[in-house]
Formats: C-alpha cells, sequence, structure tokens
C-alpha cells in the first residue's frame, strides 16, 4: 500500500489528463491503478467487473481481487481514505467525508468482505483532517455519530480556536470498532501538514490518493 503526497503530484481524475495520470501513478506504483468517481455516498464498484480506466463510475468504495492486475486508489484532500484487506485477497477501498461516514461507508465497505466470507485482516487509514482544522456544527455532528454507532462526544472535539470540530479519525474508528476492527493510521493532519493537499484549510484543489493492491510473495503463483 502507498499514500502519495503533494510532492507526487495531483492524482485528481477529474483534472489531469488521462497520459499524464497513467505516468503519475506508474511512477508511483509502477503500474496504472484504478479509482471511482466519488460523490460522498456509499455506492460500490467491482474494479475487476469494469473496463473504463481511470474512473469506474460514481461511487464510493471500489473492490478488487489484490492479486489481480487492478490496484485500487482512493483520492482524498481531508477525507478519510480507507484501505481493508481481506483473508483471501480482496482490497477494499474507501472514500469516507463526513457525509459517507453519516450514511455508513464503512459499513458498505467491511459488508464487501463479509459477503465474500473473508475476514478482514488489516484496516489502514490515510492521511485526513483532524479536529483541531475541522469546525462543525451540531446536526452534523449527531447525523456523523449515527452514522458511526457512537456517543456525539465520543466524535466531538475543538478546533484550535476553541470551536466545536468533528473529530474525524476517531469517528472512522468508531465505525470500524464496531465491526471489531482496529485500524492502523497512516498520515497526520492534512489541515496542519503541508505534504498532504486540504481543501478545508488550504483551498487545495488537487488530491493525494491511498494505493492498495497485494503482492504474492515470492515463488508463489497468482490464483
Amino acid at each position: 500500500m502507498v499514500v502519495s503526497d503533494r510532492h507526487d503530484g495531483d492524482f485528481h481524475p477529474h483534472r489531469v489528463a488521462p497520459d499524464a495520470l497513467a505516468a503519475r501513478q506508474r511512477a508511483l506504483i509502477g503500474r496504472p491503478f484504478w479509482m471511482v468517481d466519488q460523490v460522498h455516498g456509499t455506492a460500490m464498484i467491482d474494479a475487476d467487473a469494469a473496463n473504463r480506466w481511470p474512473i469506474l463510475g460514481r461511487a464510493d468504495v471500489i473492490v478488487s481481487n489484490g492479486w489481480s492486475s487492478r490496484p485500487v486508489g482512493v483520492w482524498a484532500a481531508d477525507c478519510a481514505p480507507i484501505a481493508l484487506f481481506g483473508a483471501a485477497g480482496t482490497v477494499v477501498g474507501a472514500h469516507a467525508g463526513w457525509r459517507g461516514l453519516a450514511s455508513g461507508v464503512v459499513d458498505v465497505a467491511v459488508d464487501v468482505l463479509s459477503r465474500r466470507g473473508e475476514s478482514v485482516v488489516a484496516a489502514v487509514i490515510g492521511p485526513m483532517i483532524h479536529p483541531e482544522c475541522y469546525a462543525f456544527g451540531s446536526d452534523q455532528l449527531a447525523a456523523v455519530a449515527r452514522g458511526v454507532g457512537a456517543e456525539a462526544e465520543a466524535i466531538t472535539s475543538v478546533t484550535s480556536d476553541g470551536g466545536a470540530a468533528l473529530d474525524v479519525p476517531a469517528a472512522v474508528a468508531a465505525a470500524l470498532g464496531r465491526r471489531n476492527l482496529t485500524p492502523d493510521v497512516l498520515g497526520d493532519c492534512t489541515g496542519c501538514d503541508p505534504r498532504w493537499f486540504s481543501h478545508r484549510v488550504r483551498g487545495d484543489i488537487e488530491r493525494h490518493a491511498l494505493v492498495a493492491w497485494i503482492e504474492p510473495a515470492r515463488g508463489t503463483v497468482e490464483p
């Protein structure tokens, strides 16, 4: 798994020309990867069943057989990019902004593996905005809390100037925790750390990417 930063360039599929995007993807992981047109919802697309590169359709969950030649990517600039790895090799990417969290996008991602009879062997969250940079209203906080199965107090914090804030890392951890999953976190606050793009803090229009796939062990044959 790889998480890009601003030095790797923009991975927004609607802003970067296909040839330039393919070259940038190869520079990052050595081959192209597949993404979806993220819309802050809960729809899922199977990358192995689609033929259109690099955008497979409107969705916020993307799934692939990890042994295939189709790594999956999630682009973001404050929202939480999530990767789940299944015991039988399935890889799931999910884009979790506050609307997606409120709608249950994390459960949708975990359910992909459950329906395939796979347990989750690893859950990883990429860089995302932290509460010190994310002022938030009480109505939206309540909606996110319902969506992740937590008390509002558990996902509420304060901004650097003392206002009410959404704690995105806590919200994602709560959603995964109720499925008995403990995530690893890669990266810091996108608002505080200029290595990554932040729409909310710096008005960045570019997007970094979390890319997930499985490399076969040396000496094994891919199924």
